[in-house]
Parts: structure tokens; sequence; C-alpha cells
């Protein structure tokens, strides 16, 4: 038996138990949320990417709303992942840190601080967007990356009818069948995906499961968490488009690594691929869909200019990201939206969409309002957290947006900065000393924010040096 007809047996059947719900109601529309690992905020073609190929992408942004102001929420992948899942904001959710299979969260022997020892599994107790959604008659699918937990706290523990390749690690061991790698920390293939054909590249093997699932499920609602591996490293693409890309990208290698931008093309053409399958199954108007990144983009892959950094530090290379919504019918084609959003407002917006409720206390705010014509307040602020070093900044700190504002609170060394984002995009003027009144006021609310919910703090290292 091949995988998709272990789809349509296996998921057709919990399609076909919900379905005389589904029916005997107002069927809500499919969510498909694809997720795309470090892709950064310029590295498609319609938010500036001139040095990339994304004809599909920027499609899906001319037929939906293209947010030119999105945040992940964190610098990095799991709390991220975990604040997207939950509608909680890391610092409240004690999910601070990227996670592995082999250890906590590092810190140089003689830094200041140690980092909080934070979650490194979801808690079960914790109510995920495919359980809110499920409650809805939804049947859902996590297919790809998950990186929030080990065995036992895999997609299917926390709400997901189907799992494929989602399970501990962040990063695969290989792009390429039999997607092994040897001498590794895992020293073995991603064990939540089996089968394959040599030659199979898994950008298109997870779009392939991607289809097959929309496809046994289409008399349904569904909700499929489309969860790239890509385009985080290991740097690997088919041969053409990296030799493509190895000509036309010659004396622009410090702009964007060709195989890189070779990466980001596959990942298009799959958009593309999932798009036609939704058009082909005749689902177009009833089903929402989602593009977004996890974090910002890492500037070893591609410079993030006009931004400043990248992954892992929280400036806005690290944490502003691309995302497109269309639904037909609802987002008017084309619209454009300025309004700061972050992840756990995705989480609000997509269990409002599904006919979800969630719980009192997490931090999302639907955003709904921004296209069904009612009136929609922009966030008072934004809150990131991310108190570890990581090898791209080495620089624990918090960040607050407010209105156009945004103060970065560093801890080791200690240090605070503060930019206006309307007029210094870059982050290049420090206004802190200009602007003391405005530094305290949002330092205050940021540490306000940290302390009413609670959060794990660093505590002193006593090797500092």
């Amino acid at each position: 038996m091949n995988r998709r007809e272990f789809l349509k047996l296996g998921v057709g059947a919990l399609a076909a138990s919900g379905s005389g719900l589904a029916l005997a109601q107002k069927r809500p529309p499919n969510i498909v949320l694809i997720l795309i690992d470090d892709m950064g905020w310029r590295d498609v073609g319609c938010f500036g990417g001139d040095l990339f190929e994304t004809p599909n992408i920027d499609r899906l942004a001319t037929e939906g709303m293209r947010f030119t102001q999105a945040y992940a929420n964190c610098p990095v992948c799991s709390p991220s992942r975990a604040a997207l899942m939950t509608g909680k904001n890391p610092a409240r959710l004690g999910f601070t840190g990227h996670i592995t299979a082999i250890g906590r969260h590092r810190h140089p022997e003689n830094s200041k601080l140690i980092p909080p020892d934070g979650l490194t599994n979801l808690p079960h107790d914790e109510e995920t967007l495919a359980e809110v959604l499920g409650k809805q008659g939804y049947v859902s699918a996590s297919i790809g990356k998950w990186h929030l937990g080990e065995e036992g706290y895999w997609p299917e523990q926390h709400g997901f009818d189907v799992n494929v390749a989602g399970w501990t690690h962040g990063s695969p061991p290989h792009y390429f069948y039999p997607y092994t790698r040897e001498n590794s920390d895992w020293n073995g293939s991603i064990p939540t995906m089996t089968g394959g054909e040599e030659g199979e590249y898994l950008t298109d093997r997870l779009t392939d499961e991607t289809i097959g699932f929309m496809e046994a499920n289409r008399d349904n609602p569904f909700f499929v968490y489309l969860t790239h591996y890509g385009v985080h490293t290991p740097l690997q693409a088919p041969k053409p488009l990296v030799e493509k890309y190895k000509k036309e990208l010659k004396g622009k290698e410090k702009q964007v690594h060709p195989t890189y931008a070779a990466m980001v093309e596959n990942m298009d053409w799959n958009v593309g691929r999932v798009l036609q399958s939704i058009e082909d199954l005749g689902l177009s108007e009833d089903t929402v869909v989602v593009f977004t990144s996890d974090n910002g983009g890492l500037e070893s892959s591609a410079s993030q200019a006009p931004l400043r950094k990248g992954k892992g530090t929280l400036y806005e290379g690290g944490i502003r990201i691309p995302q497109i919504i269309k639904w037909p019918g609802k987002i008017p084609a084309g619209s454009l939206s300025e309004a700061p959003t972050i992840g756990t407002d995705l989480f609000a917006t997509l269990a409002e969409i599904g006919g979800g409720s969630v719980r009192d206390d997490i931090d999302g705010k639907s955003f709904s309002a921004l296209w069904d014509g009612g009136e929609y307040s922009p966030r008072e602020s934004l809150v990131w957290y991310y108190p570890h070093y990581h090898s791209q900044s080495m620089r624990p700190g918090a960040a607050i947006r407010k209105g156009d504002y945004k103060l970065i609170e560093y801890y080791d060394p200690e240090g605070v900065e503060l930019y206006n984002l309307a007029a210094d995009l870059s982050e290049k003027r420090n206004l802190a000393s200009e602007m003391p009144e405005k530094a305290e006021e949002l330092l205050a609310d940021l540490n306000g924010y940290l302390d009413a919910v609670d959060t794990i703090r660093p505590t002193p290292n006593p090797n500092a040096s």
C-alpha cells in the first residue's frame, strides 16, 4: 500500500465519521496554513526580493491580502511555533528557546547569565489550534516540521489526526531520499515518514502528502498545517536549480546563496502545486490559504537588508516575516494591510474563522476585521522574549513595539535601544539617550507584561567573568 492509499484509508474513515455533523451544519472553510522555515521578509518577490523567483507566491498576494508588518512570535523556531499553536506568547507559555534532542539551551561557560530552563515539550494541557478546530468537525494533518517536543509530544498527541514527518528535530537530516544523515546527532532518517523514491526531494514529498490529504478529505472541512522544513539548512536543492542560480547570481553570492535561491524557487513551485490542487478539487471558494514564516531569515543564506541582522536576533531581520492570506469572496484580492500583527494573532484569527472558541488566557487578537468591514484597532503593543544566547547575536533580551517605536532591552551585556521604525526601518539610530522618557515608558510596559505573565527569568552565572 502506498502512502496516498494509506491516507485515503485512514483519514477517509476519520472524515466519514464526522460527515454527518458537517452536513447538518453550515460547513466552515478549509484552512491550509503553509509555514515556511527561516524565510526572511524580503525573500519573496512581492515583498521586494528581486533576486528570487516566486511567481506562485506573488500570485497568491494578488489574490489575497499581503501583510507588510507581520511578525513571528520569536526570532527562533520552537517558541515561535509553540506560540502559533497555542495563541500564547512564549513568555507566558514558558517555551522560550529552541529545542534539540540532545540537550537544553546552551550558554558560554563564563556568561553573565544562565538562561532559564524553559519548556522543551509542548504541554498536553495547552489547547492547540488543531484541538480548537477539531471541536468544530475539522479533520487535521500536520505535514512537515514539528519541533515541539520528544516522542509523546508529537502532533498526534496535540489534536492532529495525521502526522507526516513531524518529530523532535527541527532540521531534516537530508533533503533527498532516503533523508538520512549518518554519524549525526540522530544517525538516521525522519522516523515519522516512510517510503519514498530515489531522487525524491523533501519539499516535493511533503507537498505530495498535502495534496493526497486534501483529495481524501475534500468532503469534510479540513485543516492542513503544511510546515515545510525548507528553507532551513542544510542548504540542498535539485541540481538543475542550483546550477541555474550559480550562473544568475554570480558576483551576488554575498547577497543570496545560490543554493538558497534554488530552495526558494522550489518552495514557490510547491506552493503553486498546493494552490492548483485546491482549484482542481473545486475548493477555492471554501478554502483559506495562509502563507507565512516562523522567524526571520538566516543571514548566511540571504541578506535581510534593509532590515537589520536576521534569525536569532531581536532586530527586525530576526522577527519580521512575509505573510499572505487568501480567502476568495471574503478577503479583497490584491489588498494590503500595514497593521502590525504577530503569530499569536494568526491563531486567534484562524480559530475564529473555523468557528471555534479559545481560552481567555491567550495573547492573540483576531484581525479578521481588517477584511470583513468591521472596526479593527491595531494592537497597542507587541512583545518578544528571548532570554537565550544564540550564535547569531549572543545577547539575551526582550523587545516591545508600541506604535512606531520599538525598544530592545539586552540582558548581557546590559543595554537599552530605542528605534522609530517609521523613520528608521534599518534600526541604525538608537534614540534611547535622545528620548529617555519614551525609553522609560516602553521599558516599563515591557517588564510590566513579563511580570504579569510571571515569565521565567535568567539567573546569575556563578562562573561569570
